[in-house]
């Protein structure tokens, strides 16, 4: 008789093979099923489910048995989802209100001492830092737990804009509102994105949009107040101001964060307590890395890849470059910023619809329409923008358009690589994406600095909307490469 067995001989708590795990609302209970036999039956253990937390559910099953598959949409997901929804919505949101920073930084603070193309550098560093520490911030959420890496991303990233606060030097925000920042939201992005996906499975694409969604109205009620702040109050109040709200609305949020499967470190404890569950490798899991590489063996997933990198070098270029874009055509300053929020808004609502829309049709081709649909907006609204009523419309329907991407992408990845591994593979996949960030903003801000003489944006647009074509193709070679039927649902 192996240990394994003796132990679980020996366990008051060991469930019989056939016990199924049923969830109800946030809580678990188990029952069995109806051809149990009168022995096992006899050995059936019976808890009390109020004293099961669903963050170590797994713990309460038979170690041998395969791993449990739990119902969709219990209540507490949506708890989640909120949560989730609450942390995109101020960390993501600074991001994406950064054009609003940068126009001050051009007209205001740096005027004269540094370029648009060196002040752009500020925000893509913090998107780059946030992709490129993706592989290592989402391993960490799948090993530790998401409300473990979200706590200590808040805490980097109030500590990020107090130091900013301080600051004197572009080099020094490349630092702080840069790279800092985006290092602590990556550990908390990471952690929102893919937590609400463990909690449903038919709406999936839906509560990814709404907690993705966060990041958009974020932006719409972060953009003017930022504004006004920098106007009226200066720019050391308004960065300690951000700072505080980054910590009293955001740690409240991220301990409602909970786990429904369980994390690496809680499997490594099972496995050698328990041993291995039915389907499961002592030589696999001393095989498995920290970081799966694996799933680059997926064709789609480097198509999914590749197409990331070329979609988020035009990706930002809008959110980034519509306030200065817009100022220079006589528009306002609170009126420019109002653009920006409006793009963000929208964004919000654009992933919601689209993430209802890809549960119908599949995220794959919700994911190609939502790309090949903002390319459009950029070639044939933001070209003939000129007056503000164009302005507007191209802000809304850009950010309707683009806002899906991002939560496409996660339903993608999990159709792909599942969800055991969607911290890692989404890390990975947002690595990709550091590229374009990297590349996207500046050479933006090098193109007007010098085709454009820092006021003709044509150049910009077709940069901008250039790439994201390029991406939008190979997204629908990603989806030819799963099913050649072009009306397939994938």
């Amino acid at each position: 008789m192996s240990d394994s067995t003796a132990r679980q001989e020996q366990s008051p708590t060991a469930l019989p093979p056939s016990s199924a795990l049923v969830h109800l609302d946030s809580e678990l209970t188990v029952t069995s099923s109806d051809n149990i036999k009168k022995s096992d039956k006899e050995e059936y253990y019976s808890t009390d489910k109020t004293d099961i937390d669903v963050e170590y559910a797994t713990a309460t099953v038979n170690p041998q048995d395969e791993q449990p598959v739990l119902v969709d949409g219990p209540l507490y997901g949506w708890v989640v989802v909120l949560a989730s929804f609450t942390s995109q919505m101020i960390s993501m949101g600074v991001c994406n209100v950064y054009g609003v920073y940068q126009n001050y930084y051009v007209t205001e603070k740096f005027q004269g001492s540094a370029s648009t193309f060196q002040l752009a550098w500020i925000g893509s560093l913090a998107i780059m830092a946030l992709d490129l520490a993706g592989p290592f911030t989402g391993s960490i959420c799948d090993y530790f737990g998401h409300r473990q890496s979200a706590l200590i991303g808040v805490i980097i990233m109030t500590l990020s804009l107090t130091a900013a606060a301080f600051a004197t030097q572009v080099w020094q925000l490349y630092l702080t509102q840069g790279v800092l920042y985006g290092l602590g939201g990556s550990l908390t992005y990471f952690a929102s994105l893919t937590l609400p996906s463990q909690w449903f499975s038919k709406r999936r694409g839906l509560v990814t949009g709404i907690a993705i969604s966060g990041g958009g109205v974020g932006g719409l009620w972060i953009s003017p107040i930022v504004s006004n702040l920098l106007s009226s109050k200066g720019f050391k109040f308004t960065m300690l101001t951000m700072a505080i709200a980054h910590f009293v609305l955001l740690v409240p949020a991220c301990m409602f964060y909970k786990t429904r499967r369980e994390t690496g470190r809680q499997r490594a404890k099972r496995i050698k307590q328990f041993g291995c569950r039915k389907g499961e490798s002592l030589d696999n899991e001393k095989k498995r890395k920290f970081i799966d590489w694996t799933i680059l063996k997926d064709i789609r997933f480097c198509l999914l890849f590749i197409a990331g990198i070329f979609v988020v070098s035009g990706y930002f270029t809008p959110f980034y470059f519509i306030n200065s874009y817009a100022i220079q055509h006589g528009v306002d300053k609170s009126t420019a910023a109002l653009m920006v929020g409006l793009m963000n808004g929208s964004s919000a609502i654009g992933r919601i619809v689209m993430g209802l829309v890809s549960d119908k049709i599949g995220s794959m081709n919700a994911l190609c329409i939502s790309t090949f649909a903002a390319t459009l907006t950029l070639f044939f609204l933001w070209t003939f923008a000129k007056t503000i009523t164009v302005m507007f419309v191209f802000s809304i329907a850009y950010g309707l358009c683009c806002g899906a991407y991002l939560s496409s992408t996660v339903s993608v990845s999990v159709a792909i690589a599942g969800l055991e591994r969607l911290g890692s593979v989404t890390g990975i996949l947002y690595a990709g994406m550091a590229i374009g960030s990297t590349i996207g903003s500046p050479t933006s801000g090098a193109i007007l600095d010098t085709i454009g003489h820092g006021t003709d944006y044509t150049g910009v647009i077709i940069w901008s909307g250039t790439v994201m074509l390029i991406g939008s193709v190979i997204q629908f070679g990603m989806k030819f490469a799963t099913n050649r039927n072009i009306f397939a649902k994938v």
